[in-house]
């Protein structure tokens, strides 16, 4: 059977070739609630591609396209060829032409077609099978804040639309949000039952002035009742909402010029700080405090950070804050959460100053204040430790031999260093580091004094060097803070102040710092990463490290 059919295609081959493309319509002369069906047809086998249709948008909605292919074999007689029908809605009345449609190298024949108007009672009887309904709320609107658009699509029972909804309309001039899906329910018109499809879009004006909300539109078909002369049958209807012109006011001259602009429909300001401030502070110690802004009615970009004014002994380090959005039948509600760790460094009472942002009531149309009161902590410890201060720099401890050398316990400095480690426990490392420091000096000025040297500063601070790289490998963020202040006095001698000024200038080295401090002062334990500190402590001592760590040394080094 295979063998007699390829007989078949090398005696008839010009019975797969392409012959010519032709168009057909049911109807040259509609109404314009009338669609169009038209037909194409392709002779030929292994066609590929489709018709191109750009050319009927200008004149014609096309509603829905299909595509078919037959073949077929009588008497030797081998026939075969594709088709194209197509739903067409004309977009006005009068004389419409469907114009040539290529495939190919072929075209197919133009075609006229002519659209006359309906009857006005007729088109009174589509109107209130299908409509729209778009409103806004509220009435008063300003600029920025928030109002909402509700579309809401009106159908009877019978009536089939083509295509989904309409998508998130395009308002020029302001920034737009779907508030969920469209909702489908049943609602009463004028005594009628209807099924509706709700919409709801929440729009922020960006400026003063008219806001144009632009039509949405939709196609489908209605069967008309017994009352119209069209009854029974199903007939194509365009609806097409009502543009919306929404008047948007500017900033009220109530509202004051030195805040920023927040319009809300209403804003909570709420502090959650666990154990605080019931139970007091104790200096050195961190406690997470976090300040949240719910605004109701507006985004979460719109809420501006908050002014926190501390005294001087309470040193607070802000994690980067936090925005969120949900979205509520009533609109947006935007969230800015801003978290800082807070560490004092003085004992006594600590006062609190209050905490507040101003705002625009959008429903009452009243400048408003949302604020956390002032109060008072108890706070528990002794002070943090004063920099110590020396006439002269006194050298380093040499580092004994096959010995590691001892960090030191320094005063903490203004610049750098911060007091987070509690008194108590400092002290008694203190002790035990310079018992071992003392005793490593010592070690070594004996050392000296027998073959005459005097301390050399170049080890004692490679010595540093070692132990700080030593400290980073374990990355225990106290260890290294203790390391790090060892080296800075090695490198720099004098005051630990003075060094850690001189090695701070470069903003690198004073970010690196401030990150270990950060790491030092979190409440959940950390590691930190030391990478930064590294690079600038190597690049202080002038040290080029290799981009890569994964190098091997030369097999044969030369001198």
């Amino acid at each position: 059977m295979k063998a007699r059919l390829m007989c078949l295609v090398l005696l008839f081959p010009s019975a797969f070739a392409l012959a010519r493309l032709d168009a057909s319509v049911d109807a040259t002369t509609i109404s314009e609630a009338d669609t169009i069906r038209l037909t194409l047809r392709a002779d030929g086998a292994n066609l590929t591609g489709d018709p191109d249709l750009d050319a009927l948008s200008e004149q014609f909605d096309v509603l829905s396209s299909q595509r078919s292919s037959q073949f077929r074999s009588i008497n030797g007689q081998i026939d075969a060829w594709t088709t194209w029908t197509m739903l067409l809605k004309p977009k006005h009345t009068g004389t419409l032409q469907i114009p040539a449609l290529k495939l190919g190298n072929e075209a197919s024949l133009p075609i006229q077609i002519t659209v006359k108007d309906l009857d006005p009672q007729l088109k009174q009887a589509i109107a209130q099978t299908v409509f729209f309904e778009t409103t806004y709320e509220p009435k008063q609107v300003y600029v920025q804040s928030q109002v909402i658009v509700t579309r809401r699509l009106f159908y009877v029972n019978g009536a089939q639309l083509y295509g989904d909804m309409p998508n998130v309309p395009d308002v020029p001039g302001a920034m737009v949000k779907s508030l969920g899906d469209a909702d489908h329910t049943t609602a009463v018109r004028d005594g009628r039952q209807y099924g509706m499809i709700e919409q709801r879009f929440a729009v922020f004006p960006e400026r003063s002035g008219d806001l144009s909300v632009p039509p949405a539109a939709v196609t489908g078909s209605v069967r008309l009742g017994a009352d119209s002369s069209m009854s029974g049958r199903r007939i194509g209807v365009d609806v097409t909402s009502d543009p919306l012109t929404i008047p948007v006011l500017p900033i009220p001259p109530e509202y004051p010029r030195d805040a920023p602009w927040l319009p809300a429909m209403d804003v909570e300001l709420l502090q959650d700080w666990p154990g605080e401030p019931e139970r007091g502070l104790a200096t050195g110690t961190p406690s997470q405090r976090t300040l949240i802004v719910r605004a109701d009615g507006n985004t979460a970009s719109a809420i501006p950070p908050l002014d926190i004014a501390l005294p001087d002994s309470l040193k607070a380090y802000p994690e980067p804050p936090k925005l969120s959005e949900t979205q509520a039948r009533s609109g947006i509600i935007g969230t800015r959460t801003e978290s800082s760790s807070l560490v004092a460094t003085q004992p006594g009472e600590l006062s609190l100053p209050e905490v507040k942002i101003t705002w625009f009531d959008t429903v009452h149309h009243q400048v408003k204040v949302a604020s956390l009161p002032p109060h008072s902590l108890a706070v528990t410890g002794v002070a943090a430790m004063p920099p110590p201060t020396r006439d002269a720099p006194e050298p380093a401890p040499a580092e004994p031999p096959n010995a590691s050398p001892a960090p030191s316990v320094a005063a903490p400095d203004a610049l750098a260093i911060s007091p987070t480690i509690n008194w108590w426990l400092a002290a008694a490392v203190a002790a035990a580091l310079i018992g071992w420091a003392l005793t490593a000096w010592g070690f070594r000025r004996r050392s000296n004094a027998v073959d005459g040297r005097r301390p050399d500063p170049r080890r004692a601070e490679a010595g540093a060097y070692r132990a700080f790289s030593r400290a980073c490998n374990g990355g225990d963020p106290h260890a290294i803070r203790l390391a790090l202040d060892v080296w800075l006095t090695s490198r720099y001698g004098g005051s630990l102040a003075d060094a850690a000024r001189r090695f701070g200038t470069d903003s690198a080295a004073h970010a690196a710092i401030n990150a270990l401090n950060a790491g030092l002062y979190r409440p959940d334990p950390t590691t930190f990463d030391p990478t930064s500190l590294r690079r600038c402590v190597d690049a202080a001592r002038g040290v080029a490290k290799s981009t890569r760590s994964d190098e091997l040394p030369a097999l044969y080094p030369t001198a």
